[in-house]
């Protein structure tokens, strides 16, 4: 290294620098000594002296015997003592090599050394300056700190004062009386402008009355008596105006409907202001709304009952009863009749026609009196009641809601209902006593029921009382009717009784009440209907098997009874035509619904139609008897002997039965069928008066007799060749029915 640039060091890199310089003079004179001494006279060096150790060494023989560089000077055949000298005279040549190598590169290790100490300063220097840093990172910190503990104080601060001036200002709202709120009270007509300043009013008087802090405050103490000047002048107003209103539902001719909707319900709220301000008020308001409310509803509901009782048509009498005698009026009593039936023969008090089908229409208008009237309608009870019930559920449904909605109390609504309801009850109730018709009091029930699902389906439960009520009047009435018509038929005199073989008239006002009562109880199927209806059946069952007694001939009675089965059957089944045809009324329909005239109108037809069977039997056979006697005895005793023998062998005649005895018989046959069936057929239709009843008698005798003589037939032809020659020769069969089809047409 330079000298002047050893000038410019440190003391103590210079004493280092010179320390080296000396050490390096030191090697490479050592280096130059070794070089000059290579020629080195070592002597007779003797490695194998007695201080070597020799243990192990053919262990190490044996383990590098197969090494690759052992074999390979081995293979060479050196010495390996001179080898091992070229060895280290290589490797002492090496390290000379390399310590002139570092001689060589000592100037550049200084300057190394020299760079590194300088970069020692440098990040001396950095380290002391980022020492600083963070010392003032440090001081920073804790400043952002404060600085965050006082951002947060203050808005907590700013919340707080946003809270109070919040609190201060809304008290000073709901405390402080603006001019506009008192010049609109107590100028203001009662108008929407009103309305606007009355709920301002209501939260001022509300937040004074549930705000204890706000009591206790000095501005409460100014404002309070002017506030109470105000809450009682809008009550004032309020009261009038709506005393007002309610006065005028009291003339005569107001739509009370249309002035609720279209005035007091558009200003509810001044009733529901004096519900929570003034109380005693709103009780005023209120008895005086219920007392016009009910005094104006009785009235026309009594009108309205009083005009349509003159559209009243009785259909039935206290007379009509199934037992009482037809008894034909003369003189002035049929003049009388006629002019209160209009001058029309009246209905039978026992038929349903088409009344039932009024069910199907309950949602048709009222009955308008004075036009009804004008056209000089008269109408059944039970569509006048229909008529009431539906004007008295539309007002009830109007009523309920307004009250429910203008007053939000449906108290109201039942304190000014009840006097109608009271009026129309009572009208009810003095109309059942005098009422006698047992199909309007049923129709009246399924009326009142149809009326209970509309009343649900409209879900207001403001009548519903009412109509258990009326269902409960109408049941007791209808049950004294029934049993007034059973107690008819058990207590007939049958000594009054004239034997005459057509349909008796109990039998027939049975059937026509029967086959009404199943008509309108098929779609509900009430239990206790149907037992009564059971308790009828079996009474004029008992009837018709004491009434055949009263004949000279048996004959004639199961004619009688043939006659009264077939009416009953046949009207049944009419009956239950009309009824699969129509549809069931609406909501009366269930998934268990019978078909027809339910379960007991099957029973009862089907009873009816076996008693008929068996009386028709019991006659055909005697009539077949008094023509055929002697074919009918044949075939019976042959029967039964074939019966008491087990059978007949085909081909084999029955003794005493064969075709010997059988020939009289179809001789006696085929000489006089066509004259006896002719006898048959006159006979019959005149026992049976060419009624429905005779025809099928007819066609049910043609039938037994023709199943007679082909049980005959077949007997001979069982009996071998003999008979099924005389049976093949006999009267044939497609002629006896060409014969019958003859007089069926006739």
């Amino acid at each position: 290294m330079a000298s002047t640039d050893v000038g410019h060091m440190s003391p103590a890199l210079q004493e280092y620098f010179k320390s080296e310089s000396a050490t390096a003079a030191q090697e490479r004179s050592a280096v130059n000594e070794l070089e000059e001494g290579a020629d080195l006279d070592l002597g007779d060096l003797d490695i194998t002296t007695a201080q070597i150790s020799l243990a192990g060494v053919e262990d190490q023989l044996e383990h590098f015997a197969n090494h690759e560089v052992l074999k390979a000077i081995l293979d060479q055949g050196c010495d390996p003592k001179e080898y091992g000298q070229q060895y280290e005279t290589k490797l002492r040549q090496a390290e000379l090599e390399s310590i002139q190598d570092y001689i060589t590169e000592s100037d550049n290790l200084v300057e190394l050394h020299e760079q590194i100490s300088s970069c020692d300063n440098i990040l001396a220097t950095m380290e002391d300056m980022l020492g600083k840093f963070q010392a003032d990172l440090g001081n920073i910190s804790t400043e952002i700190r404060a600085l965050q503990e006082q951002s947060q104080t203050m808005s907590i601060k700013l919340k707080n004062r946003k809270g109070t001036e919040q609190k201060l200002s809304q008290f000073i709202e709901s405390v402080a009386i603006p001019p506009a709120l008192i010049e609109g009270v107590l100028q203001t007509e009662v108008d929407d402008t009103f309305h606007e300043h009355l709920l301002n009013l209501h939260r001022k008087l509300n937040f004074l009355e549930k705000n204890e802090a706000a009591q206790n405050s000095a501005a409460y103490k100014d404002v309070a008596p002017e506030l109470e000047k105000l809450r009682v002048k809008a009550i004032s107003k309020c009261r009038d105006y709506l005393m007002q209103r309610i006065y005028a539902l009291r003339k005569p001719k107001t739509n009370i409907q249309i002035l609720q909707q279209n005035v007091l319900l558009k200003y509810k709220y001044l009733v529901t202001f004096l519900r929570l301000h003034g109380g005693e008020v709103f009780t005023e308001v209120r008895v005086a709304y219920i007392d016009t409310l009910s005094r104006v509803l009785s009235s026309h509901f009594r009108a309205y009952l009083a005009a349509i009782e003159r559209l009243k048509e009785d259909l039935a009498s206290q007379t009509d009863v199934i037992g009482s005698a037809d008894v034909a009026p003369t003189g002035m009593m049929a003049l009388f009749q006629r002019a209160a039936t209009g001058g029309q023969d009246r209905q039978d008090a026992f038929v349903l026609g088409d009344r039932a089908s009024m069910l199907h229409h309950l949602d048709q208008p009222a009955i308008i009196p004075h036009v009804a009237e004008s056209e000089h309608k008269k109408f059944s009870f039970e569509l006048l009641f229909r008529s009431v019930n539906k004007l008295l559920m539309d007002t009830a449904t109007s009523e309920y809601l307004f009250c429910s909605d203008f007053f939000q109390e449906a108290a109201v609504f039942h304190e000014l209902f009840a006097p109608t309801l009271q009026v129309v009850e009572s009208a009810l109730a003095a109309t059942l006593q005098e009422t006698w018709d047992i199909l309007c009091l049923l129709l009246m029930i399924r009326i009142n029921y149809h009326h209970q699902l509309i009343m649900n389906k409209r879900r207001i439960p403001c009548l519903d009382d009412y109509l258990d009520r009326i269902n409960l009047t109408l049941w007791p009435r209808f049950k004294a009717l029934f049993d007034l018509q059973l107690s008819s038929i058990k207590h007939y005199n049958i000594a009054t009784f004239v034997p005459d073989v057509k349909v008796h008239y109990i039998v027939h006002r049975y059937a026509q009440l029967t086959s009404s009562l199943l008509s309108l109880n098929a779609d509900y199927q009430d239990g206790q209907l149907d037992h009564n209806l059971d308790r009828m059946r079996y009474a004029c069952m008992d009837l018709l098997m004491q009434l055949p007694r009263t004949f000279k001939t048996k004959k004639l009675g199961t004619i009688f009874l043939i006659n009264n089965f077939n009416h009953v059957a046949m009207v049944l089944r009419e009956a239950q035509t009309r009824m699969q045809q129509a549809p069931p009324p609406p909501g009366s329909s269930s998934p268990q619904k019978a078909p027809g005239l339910g379960t007991t109108g099957d029973a009862t037809r089907k009873e009816f139609e076996d008693q008929l069977m068996t009386c028709t039997s019991m006659y055909v056979e005697e009539q077949l008897l008094s023509q055929f006697g002697t074919l009918i005895g044949f075939v019976k005793r042959a029967e039964a002997a074939q019966k008491h023998k087990g059978g007949q062998p085909e081909g084999v005649p029955l003794p005493g039965y064969g075709p010997n005895e059988a020939a009289p018989v179809l001789q006696e046959f085929e000489s006089k069928w066509q004259p006896c069936i002719d006898t048959l057929h006159k006979d019959t239709l005149k026992d049976f008066k060419n009624s429905p009843a005779g025809r099928e008698v007819l066609k049910a005798a043609m039938t037994q007799l023709l199943l007679y003589y082909t049980r005959l037939l077949e007997l001979l032809r069982r009996s071998g060749g003999d008979g099924v020659a005389l049976a093949r020769d006999a009267v044939t069969v497609q002629s006896i029915m060409y014969e019958i089809k003859r007089y069926n047409r006739t």
